[in-house]
C-alpha cells in the first residue's frame, strides 16, 4: 500500500509518501519525499520511515505537517494568541537569549550551540516536548520561555498529587525582565495549558518559590491549587500547585 499527500508548510508544498512498505519508503527518502510508515498488522521493517502510524487516517494534515518539519529541521508551532507564538527553539535563536541574574546552569542549553543542538535533536526529537519560545508576533522577538517537563510524581495524600500511575506534566515559564508586567506570562501559560489538555489531557503541577507572590497569584488565577507538604511541622521554601485538564 502507498499513498502520496502534499503538506504545504511555510509556504513551500512537500510531498509525503505513506507506504508499509520498506522498499516504498526508502526510494521515497531517495527522491526527496518524507517517508512515513503505515504499520497495520504487520511487523514488517520499515526503519526508512521515522514515524510510523497505525492507520492512513492517523496522518492528518497536523501530524503530517509536523513530520515534515521534523524531517527539514524546521521547529513545531505549539500554539499562539493574538500576541504570541509559542515554538521550538532554533540554532538561529541563539544569540537572542539573554543572560538574567536569576539563570541557572540548565540555562546555558539556550546560548551554547553544542547544547542546544543536543536539546533539538534529544529532547524535541524523542520527547516532542521540553522548553519553547515565547516569540512576540509584532517583531518576531523572543521575550522568554516557556514549557512543560515531566513531572516528580508522588503518591496520592502526600501532596495531593494524583496518583503515581498517572501522567503528570510540569509547567514551566520564564519571562525576560524588559517584557515583565505585561500579561505576557499568564497568555504565554495559557497556550501551552490548553496544548497540554489536547495532547495528553493529563494533570500539570508547577512550582515556584513560595516569596514568589506575583507567580503563586498567576498559578491560582490559572486554576492551579496549593499541592503543598510540610517537612517536621515547617513550610518548605518551594510551593507546590497542581492543575486537572
Amino acid at each position: 500500500m502507498k499513498e502520496e499527500r502534499t503538506i504545504t508548510v511555510e509556504g513551500n508544498a512537500y510531498s509525503v509518501m505513506i507506504s508499509d512498505s520498506q522498499e516504498t519508503l526508502l526510494a521515497a527518502r531517495a527522491a526527496g519525499r518524507v517517508p512515513v510508515g503505515l504499520l497495520g498488522e504487520s511487523s514488517r521493517d520499515l526503519s526508512a520511515a521515522r514515524y510510523l502510524i497505525e492507520t492512513p487516517e492517523a496522518a492528518d494534515d497536523r501530524f503530517l505537517e509536523r513530520v515534515v518539519r521534523r524531517e527539514l529541521g524546521l521547529p513545531w508551532n505549539i500554539g499562539s494568541s493574538d500576541r504570541l507564538l509559542i515554538r521550538e527553539f532554533t540554532l538561529s535563536d541563539l544569540e537572542k537569549v539573554p543572560q538574567e541574574p536569576e539563570d541557572q546552569e540548565a540555562d546555558r542549553v539556550f546560548r551554547d550551540r553544542d547544547l542546544l543542538e543536543s536539546y533539538i535533536r534529544g529532547q524535541y526529537g524523542f520527547y516532542e516536548y521540553g522548553v519553547w519560545a515565547v516569540v512576540r508576533k509584532t517583531d518576531g522577538r523572543i521575550i522568554g520561555k516557556a514549557g512543560i517537563v515531566g513531572c516528580e510524581e508522588q503518591p496520592e495524600g502526600e501532596s495531593g498529587m494524583p496518583d503515581r500511575t498517572e501522567m503528570q506534566m510540569e509547567l514551566g515559564y520564564h519571562i525576560f525582565q524588559p517584557y515583565r508586567k505585561r500579561g505576557y506570562a499568564e497568555e504565554a501559560c495559557r497556550i501551552i495549558l490548553d496544548y497540554i489538555q489536547k495532547e495528553y489531557n493529563c494533570p500539570v503541577c508547577a512550582v515556584t518559590l513560595r516569596s514568589n507572590t506575583a507567580s503563586r497569584h498567576l498559578l491560582e488565577k490559572l486554576g492551579f491549587r496549593t499541592a503543598d507538604q510540610r517537612y517536621n511541622g515547617s513550610e518548605p521554601p518551594h510551593c507546590r500547585y497542581v492543575r486537572y485538564c
